[in-house]
């Protein structure tokens, strides 16, 4: 449940600090008191979105904290939602003081806390909350589905401590294959290739100095009083 929440500069609230205990609890004001903007409060710690028009006149940005008590298993625990709006519109969230993003916000706070209106029931207007009602009501084993995720998530890990982006490694991968196209076309099947033709290699480098040297020799049988002449 919510049990605290903190506004500063949202819209025509300067400053406001709520705690709240259990049972009901009802606020009432004049119009333009900032009702509404204590709404538009929490809905910005559920990861509503953001809009820099949200920010009061003159100030930078706008804050808004929440403390939730959670219960688990393991007992009762403090939650604290933060979310900061700049005034030119970009926003931050932080969950316990450590930055997070502003979907991690919704997902929070999915079971802890939901907004009733005129003209909509907030839950229900979300995918995962439809999605979960089907399942439940097809009875849909979901376990696969959680390995194939897991499994996933280690290999996009795996994936990414190779290095580069996904269109890097594509054009990679194109070069590896047409290298591999190139030693099938070329039908290399002897072991021993490689030593022949260095050997051959090493043969031809030299063959410029041997025929210097054969045309050195053959002059010398030519000239006079050489062993042609004999």
């Amino acid at each position: 449940m919510l049990t605290e929440l903190h506004i500063e500069n949202l819209g025509v609230i300067e400053r406001a600090d709520l705690v709240f205990g259990r049972g009901v609890t009802a606020l009432s004001g004049e119009t333009g008191a900032g009702k509404t903007m204590l709404i538009e409060a929490i809905e910005l710690l559920v990861g509503g979105r953001a809009d820099a028009t949200m920010v009061r006149h003159g100030a930078s940005e706008a804050r808004i904290d929440g403390r939730f008590e959670v219960t688990t298993a393991d007992g009762v625990h403090e939650l604290v939602l933060s979310r900061v709006v700049l005034a030119e519109g970009r926003s931050r969230a932080y969950v316990n003081g450590r930055p997070a993003t502003v979907s991690s916000l919704g997902d929070l706070t999915g079971d802890l806390l939901d907004l009733h209106g005129q003209h909509a029931h907030q839950s229900l207007l979300s995918v995962a909350t439809q999605r979960a009602a089907l399942d439940d009501f097809g009875a849909v084993d979901l376990e696969p589905l959680r390995a194939a995720r897991a499994r996933l998530t280690e290999l996009d890990a795996e994936l990414a401590t190779l290095g580069g982006d996904e269109r890097a490694r594509a054009r990679e991968i194109d070069l590896l294959r047409y290298q591999v196209d190139e030693l099938d076309a070329a039908g290399i099947d002897d072991p021993d290739e490689d030593d022949r033709l260095a050997a051959e290699e090493a043969l031809l480098s030299d063959a410029v100095a041997h025929r210097e040297a054969g045309e050195l020799a053959l002059g010398s049988l030519r000239d006079d009083g050489g062993a042609s002449e004999a």
